[in-house]
């Protein structure tokens, strides 16, 4: 835990730093209201999950349950005719506890990143400099934050683009306040 004695300051303040970028990237920029699209029929949609009182989950359309089923005429045919897709419900949110997790990712994920980056560039060490450590923690700033919605963005159809857009700001972040409050020894 050296790297932690070593790293509290850059760490706090990258958590700090990175949830306001998020909060401004969300609520201030435009550049992710276009993620979502409405429904022309939007009313009629939701009078519709209401209706059928199905609850909070994550659905997926059709679905065929068991391997048996999905390889069945009568479901690739459902499939093959749709419509297909995803339904994602959720009760009203708790915005602070939200807002808790959302930080504590940010710790996290920006603890390991100078955990990493502590082990590549020892504080002190021969070559250590500003340029390297904001190389480094920015590099894997970025990897993190920039990709860590594109697996899901190619199997559930939704764009992610601007969300790695935000990634390579994150980084930049990152490799900024590393590479300035870097120990020297």
């Amino acid at each position: 835990m050296e790297f932690f004695s070593d790293l509290w300051l850059p760490i706090f303040l990258v958590t700090v730093v990175l949830f306001f970028a998020s909060y401004v990237a969300w609520t201030v920029l435009p550049h992710h209201f276009g993620d979502w699209k409405q429904l022309d029929n939007e009313k009629e949609m939701m009078d519709a999950v209401l209706r059928h009182n199905i609850p909070a989950g994550n659905y997926l359309f059709p679905h065929a349950c068991t391997k048996k089923n999905q390889t069945s005429p009568e479901y690739q045919a459902r499939y093959m005719n749709g419509p297909r897709g995803t339904l994602n419900l959720w009760k009203v949110p708790n915005m602070g506890a939200n807002l808790c997790l959302t930080m504590f990712f940010f710790f996290v994920t920006t603890a390991i990143i100078g955990y990493i980056t502590h082990v590549a560039c020892p504080p002190g060490g021969s070559g250590v400099d500003f340029w390297m450590v904001f190389r480094i923690s920015g590099t894997i700033g970025m990897l993190v934050h920039g990709s860590s919605g594109v697996l899901n963005g190619i199997w559930f159809r939704h764009k992610v683009s601007m969300d790695i857009l935000d990634g390579i700001v994150y980084g930049l972040l990152i490799g900024l306040i590393m590479g300035w409050l870097w120990p020297t020894s």
